[in-house]
């Protein structure tokens, strides 16, 4: 299944929460940051490591037509298990200009045509380039929120404009995760207000997060934190989401797949 996260406005920590559902998840999952913006994961959780490859190689492999071919190439391990694998971002926001994201959107959907999921980090929504495609083709979306008036506000925004102008047959149900609940306001408050599902929500725990943003060192209790027990919570709760209206999706999706789709899904 492939997954949309994003933000409205702000900074609610969507690829600090993306990257904790990815290393949470409980089936194969690759997370490809897909913000215009650039990518953070390697220079925070990875630590400063550099990658050749990433986003940017490939979509120049996307314009040779041969980007599910190569993508599997281009993925990195997050985990010491293997089951959670990165697509890095973009070394230069400049280069979101040329990434074809209809292109990567059924490069990412093949992926996710069978045991393996892909959490698609598309950043703030309403930025220039942003991966549209992407979001359209998603079997849900998932926008990202803080607690407070002005988050929530701009989360509404956002779900009216994904409803509005983003959204086209196919597209993937809308959902809410909400990070740091009670700051003032409850998941079921806001819930409530948006007029669409929860999902779950992640707890102010920085130190974990910073794990996670700034590479600081894990720990043997890691996995057992507050932040990182919730991530599996809502994990759970998002695949058992996608899958529920996955099948009801497919239909539209065939009707409207890229060419590239027919090079068929990725092995290993």
């Amino acid at each position: 299944m492939l997954i949309a996260v994003l933000s409205a406005k702000g900074a609610p920590g969507v690829t600090t929460a993306a990257l904790a559902l990815a290393l949470s998840w409980p089936r194969p999952v690759v997370l490809a940051e897909l913000d215009p913006a650039g990518g953070d994961v390697l220079a925070g959780y990875g630590r400063g490591e550099q990658a050749a490859d990433g986003l940017g190689e490939l979509s120049l492999a996307a314009r040779r037509g041969d980007v599910i071919a190569r993508l599997d190439a281009h993925l990195l391990q997050l985990d010491q298990a293997g089951r959670a694998r990165l697509l890095p971002g973009l070394a230069d926001p400049t280069g979101a200009a040329h990434v074809d994201w209809s292109r990567m959107a059924g490069a990412l959907d093949a992926i996710g045509d069978g045991t393996t999921d892909v959490l698609a980090d598309c950043g703030r929504l309403r930025t220039e380039h942003f991966p549209t495609p992407v979001v359209s083709q998603a079997a849900a979306v998932v926008v990202v929120t803080g607690s407070n008036l002005r988050a929530v506000r701009a989360a509404s925004q956002a779900i009216a404009h994904l409803r509005r102008e983003e959204a086209e047959p196919g597209t993937g149900p809308v959902a809410v995760m909400v990070v740091a609940p009670g700051e003032p306001y409850t998941e079921r408050e806001i819930g409530d207000a948006l007029a669409v599902p929860v999902i779950g929500a992640l707890p102010r725990d920085a130190k974990t997060a910073a794990v996670l943003s700034d590479g600081a060192p894990a720990g043997r209790g890691f996995a057992q934190t507050a932040l990182m027990r919730a991530a599996q919570s809502v994990a759970a709760d998002l695949v058992a989401f996608s899958a529920s209206r996955q099948a009801v999706l497919a239909p539209a999706w065939s009707a409207s797949a890229d060419p590239v789709d027919s090079a068929g899904p990725i092995r290993g």
